[in-house]
């Protein structure tokens, strides 16, 4: 298939901007697009110094890291090695016991148990003087092949690393092992390199080197030796049990790499080496459950670490130009953490756990603009060890050097001017498409730029839409949502509850949506997922009524004392605090948004721009549009401020002034509805809970939404009013675990001895 799309072709274009970009040579991948491996810098006298060693018996290790990248160049080159006859033997460091990198530790364990006459390091090494000083002091020769940054000094031995020269190579951006890979090529010839090409396109798309060049020929090359199902027996025995028939870059993204790099981060990475090269069918099945155990325990490890980290978070300042958080948590997953917490908050993060010698130990994530290590680098005083780049690095200090450390970090980062104000707002995309673009033809075209990573990111899509028909995509998924489009295209949002109203509302929509290809059974499906709802422009004209219903729940809210009157200012103009709290900074404050009116205010003062559909997980600075919406405190977390523009109730919004400065109208708006206190509607409603109490819904407003579709003659508002009455009362529970009501065995009271209940005169 031929790229025809103009779209698709201008994205690509103008994404390599400036360098040598051959449109149909990218397109077009095959071997001939992999460079001569004896053109990077000593590869030659490398090849050759591993072949006398062969030749003469003597003993080889290769000593990898832990992580995907170091493993899979560990397995491609034991793998050649043994074919070539070589007397070689890996040792993968422990992340725990030695550490990353060539350790003194580590060394110590080689000489006692392996006693190697050559090291043959992969994806490590280039900064490891001291140590391959003493490795040569024991008698043991060392060949560096690494693809990290050197030092201004480099160990005294033969290196192959691409970032220490490329002059005639000409690319610098290839993974561990990708190095391994040219290792081999050099070694012998690139038909026998290309036996590893699978393994090296997984390492190559998980270690996040830039898709591009040399690298997306590997990836593209190693994914289509998978699909033909030539690669490792052991590849296709995991893919198998993940249920994958054909595999994309998105699936070693984020189902195979993470269970390759399982077992360095919980325990030993040797588990995973072993079975890469395992052939025997039943040592696979035996093989494979231990690591799956050890993925099983890295997903629970993030669970409890997310736990705690969103704990800590309700301490965050948004005003702080970075995110650090120190806890207990297990060492071998604080990098997945920073991630989350950093693409959340789109701020700087890092993670600190105690080691076992009671040092603090990092890993840090950064934000475009932030480059980590250069700020770390400066700080040499107050730091034991460092590494990584500038998006991404690890770090251990001293406990004592804590809170100077953290003074430090954020005195540089604010002194780098970083402006994050409206990064958030901006619904960002790629490319703009239709409901005719919905087409499994389209995402074939897509697919041509494929594999997509760093450097070759998948482009974001975005399709505008009005009102929308939304639904529960079945009643056992219930928090999961479809949105059919004008042309009755359906898009899927996972966990989308939030996000239904907004969709239902005739305000324009920007929905940024993921497309893909599926292969169900033999049949090809389109999958368009959403991804974000933007608002162009506000039109909540029809859905007062959702707007009262929200507004119900934060009078119930708020109708008990919180003894916090202090924080709750009611205002005759409401229009100033919002320009002194936006003036102040460009954090804090969220102004909440639920109908017309006050939307003329927002456009009177000019603050479009930062309208979204609910409040940002940062602190910055917003003004959130949704009816029928929920907010809890822990939703509004990262805010001091929060501004209520219009409200149906006196001391509505009384509930949020236990955490926040909150600020609302002072004049009180007419109810859109008019609300029922005859028992006779109560006794109607409560009939109507017991037929279909186990219904499940996300919330008790959502399960007032679905049982007025069961009996139209009652509002919404009524059975939503109804049922808090029936809560205050210990009448009903919502049951958070099964997601329906709980009818519980009160006994019976007044509905006037309801607070709720008289509300309403």
């Amino acid at each position: 298939m031929k790229l025809t799309d103009k779209r698709l072709i201008d994205y690509i274009t103008n994404k390599h901007e400036g360098e040598d970009f051959d449109l149909d040579k990218f397109l077009s991948i095959d071997e001939n697009g992999l460079l001569d491996a004896n053109k990077l810098k000593n590869m030659p006298e490398i090849s050759q110094k591993i072949k006398n060693f062969i030749n003469e018996n003597k003993k080889i290790l290769i000593y990898g890291d832990f992580d995907c990248d170091g493993v899979s160049a560990c397995t491609i080159l034991y793998m050649f090695l043994k074919s070539q006859g070589a007397n070689v033997e890996v040792f993968i460091p422990n992340r725990f016991e030695n550490g990353y990198g060539i350790s003194v530790d580590a060394i110590e364990e080689i000489i006692a148990n392996y006693m190697p006459d050559l090291i043959v390091t992969v994806d490590l090494g280039i900064t490891a003087i001291e140590e391959v000083e003493i490795l040569k002091q024991e008698g043991i020769d060392v060949v560096i092949t690494d693809h990290h940054l050197p030092l201004e000094t480099v160990p005294d031995c033969l290196i192959v690393d691409p970032k220490f020269d490329c002059t005639n190579y000409g690319f610098d951006a290839l993974c561990g092992a990708g190095v391994a890979f040219k290792l081999v090529e050099a070694m012998s010839d690139r038909k026998t390199a290309l036996k590893y090409i699978d393994l090296c396109a997984i390492a190559t798309v998980g270690d996040i080197v830039p898709l591009v060049g040399e690298n997306r020929v590997i990836a593209k090359l190693g994914i289509e030796k998978i699909n033909s199902n030539a690669c490792l027996k052991s590849i296709r025995f995991m893919l198998n049990k993940l249920g994958i028939e054909k595999i994309n870059s998105i699936d070693i993204s984020f189902r195979v790499v993470p269970r390759i790099n399982a077992c360095g981060r919980i325990d030993n990475a040797y588990k995973m080496f072993n079975f890469l090269i395992e052939t025997d069918d039943k040592l696979l099945e035996e093989k494979y459950k231990e690591v799956e155990n050890d993925n099983t325990l890295r997903c629970e490890f993030i669970e409890k670490g997310n736990a705690i980290i969103d704990r800590e978070l309700e301490k965050f300042n948004s005003k702080d130009p970075a995110i650090i958080i120190s806890g207990e948590f297990h060492e071998g997953i604080i990098g997945i953490l920073a991630s989350r917490v950093c693409k959340d908050y789109n701020k700087p993060t890092l993670i600190f756990t105690q080691t076992e010698n009671g040092t603090l130990k990092a890993s840090g994530r950064s934000v475009e603009g932030i480059d980590l290590h250069e700020i770390i680098a400066t700080m040499c005083d107050i730091i034991l060890e460092f590494g990584g780049h500038k998006m991404a690095i690890g770090v251990e200090i001293d406990p004592d050097n804590f809170e100077e450390f953290k003074r430090v970090l954020f005195e540089k980062i604010e002194s780098m001017q970083k402006t994050f104000a409206d990064e958030l707002q901006k619904n960002k995309y790629d490319i703009e498409i239709t409901d005719d673009d919905l087409t499994k033809e389209f995402i074939e075209q897509l697919n041509l730029l494929e594999p997509f990573g760093y450097g070759n990111e998948k482009p974001v899509f975005m399709i505008s839409q009005k009102s929308m028909l939304t639904e529960n995509v079945s009643e056992k998924a219930f928090k999961h949502y479809r949105c059919f489009t004008e042309k009755n295209n359906f898009i899927v949002s996972f966990s989308g509850y939030k996000s239904s109203q907004i969709l239902r509302t005739n305000c324009e929509k920007q929905l940024l949506v993921d497309l893909n290809l599926s292969d169900y059974k033999g049949k090809i499906q389109k999958n368009v997922m959403l991804k974000s709802v933007g608002i162009k422009s506000v039109n909540l004209k029809g859905f007062e009524e959702q707007d009262f219903m929200s507004a119900l729940f934060n009078k119930y809210y708020s109708i008990f004392d919180f003894n916090n009157y202090q924080n709750y200012q009611v205002l005759d103009d409401i229009v100033s605090v919002i320009k002194q709290k936006f003036n102040e900074s460009d954090f804090g404050t969220a102004i909440i948004v639920s109908n017309d009116e006050d939307m003329k205010i927002i456009s009177e003062l000019k603050l479009e721009k930062y309208i979204v559909s609910e409040p940002c997980k940062n602190g910055q600075n917003c003004v959130v549009v949704n009816p029928r919406q929920i907010y809890q405190l822990n939703e509004l977390k990262a805010y001091e401020n929060v501004i209520f523009i219009h409200k149906y109730f006196d001391e509505e919004h009384l509930y949020f002034s236990q955490k926040l400065n909150v600020y609302e109208q002072k004049s009180v708006n007419d109810m859109p509805v008019t609300l029922s206190k005859s028992r006779e509607i109560f006794v109607k409603v409560y009939s109507l809970v017991k037929q279909f109490s186990v219904m499940q819904a996300n919330d008790v407003l959502d399960f007032a939404y679905k049982l007025s579709f069961k009996d139209k003659s009652i509002t919404m508002s009524q059975i939503l009013f109804s049922l808090i009455v029936f809560m205050e009362l210990n009448f009903l529970e919502f049951d958070d675990k099964l997601n329906n009501i709980k009818i519980l065995n009160a006994k019976k009271m007044d509905l006037n001895s309801s607070k709720f209940y008289n509300i309403v005169e």
